[in-house]
């Protein structure tokens, strides 16, 4: 087995089993086992284990959740809309549904590291945390400035454009997870519009 398809299986396997049993009840062992590969080669790639294989997945995750919102908004989506507001709408729509879509591996991850701070600081350690604040915002942070530049708004700006787009990403992580407590879809996407008016100042 080459060693990128090893490294895939292995990551495919660890994310199949994290929404089952979690982080805490994953075993290295088994990983390597129902993935194919001999105990050495998960090593190989992931040297620190199951703290290698949590960011490595979090990294594909990422990845998937940009094409994807590429490749939903649209080509021409600064054309379709007709104001900012719409576009925000349809942004948030588009966030939505991309987040559903990852929401129970989401979910397992985020509900492991907060459980477990410990891991949180294994995982702190090893990535520089603003450089990836600022590369899983990119996507969102163009949209919203292609749309101040069609459609200005008086007295917006984009701002601290990164702490802008993790409050609207943290506020849609929790909506995909417990949708009835936000009300409808549009209920929330109001409330959603208003925090991010009240931010782009």
């Amino acid at each position: 087995m080459r060693h990128s398809k090893a490294r895939e299986r292995i990551i495919q396997t660890t994310e199949a089993m994290f929404s089952e049993v979690g982080y805490g009840g994953l075993n290295v062992n088994h990983v390597a086992e129902k993935a194919g590969v001999s105990i050495g080669t998960l090593y190989y790639h992931f040297p620190d284990g199951k703290v290698s294989i949590l960011m490595a997945m979090r990294e594909q995750i990422a990845s998937r959740y940009h094409e994807t919102f590429v490749e939903r908004l649209g080509e021409g989506f600064i054309e379709e809309v007709s104001s900012f507001n719409e576009g925000l709408d349809r942004l948030f729509d588009v966030l939505i549904d991309v987040h559903r879509e990852n929401r129970l591996v989401l979910a397992a991850i985020e509900s492991e590291v907060w459980g477990n701070l410990g891991l949180y600081d294994s995982l702190a350690e090893g990535i520089d945390v603003v450089s990836l604040m600022v590369q899983d915002a990119e996507p969102v942070l163009g949209v919203l400035s292609a749309l101040f530049d069609r459609y200005p708004v008086e007295g917006l700006t984009l701002g601290d454009g990164v702490h802008v787009f993790k409050v609207i990403d943290m506020l849609i992580h929790r909506y995909v997870y417990l949708e009835s407590t936000f009300g409808t879809r549009e209920e929330f996407k109001r409330l959603v519009k208003k925090i991010t008016y009240a931010l782009l100042v």
